[in-house]
């Protein structure tokens, strides 16, 4: 059996509806889907037997852009204006491929700034609302 891996890139990242796409891919050096699994302890009867623990599962968008805070079209600032909205998302992690994953995120400001002489970055941990959902990308 082959061994398979993907690199990271080239790819794209968007926030918001295809009519007020916010594309975050030049600024983005970092991106990963995060499954989060919470699995309860099973219930133990009198019988002897059990019943399964509940099990939840939970997912985030997390990574690090470039901040450009200033530009004419600053993603950092973007995040700021719409903190604590949900918005719809698309992250393709290799255009080469063919795949991309889909949902509702809710948007989280950044760090603004960092230490003088240096381009700083910012971590975003944004939660995705209910499942994302993989499918092949159109075209």
């Amino acid at each position: 059996m082959a061994v398979e891996t993907i690199t990271v890139g080239a790819g794209q990242l968007t926030i918001g509806a295809e009519d007020a796409l916010t594309n975050f891919s030049s600024q983005t050096t970092s991106v990963k889907l995060v499954p989060d699994v919470d699995q309860d302890d099973a219930i133990k009867v009198l019988s002897g037997e059990s019943v399964a623990g509940d099990r939840t599962e939970s997912f985030t968008l997390e990574g690090s852009i470039l901040q450009d805070f200033g530009s004419a079209d600053a993603k950092t600032e973007w995040l700021f204006t719409h903190r604590g909205e949900t918005h719809a998302f698309e992250f393709v992690p290799n255009t080469a491929k063919g795949k991309k994953i889909t949902g509702s995120l809710v948007v989280e400001a950044v760090e603004i700034g960092g230490d003088v002489g240096t381009k700083p970055t910012s971590d975003f941990e944004f939660m995705v609302v209910g499942e994302p959902v993989i499918a092949a990308i159109a075209g």
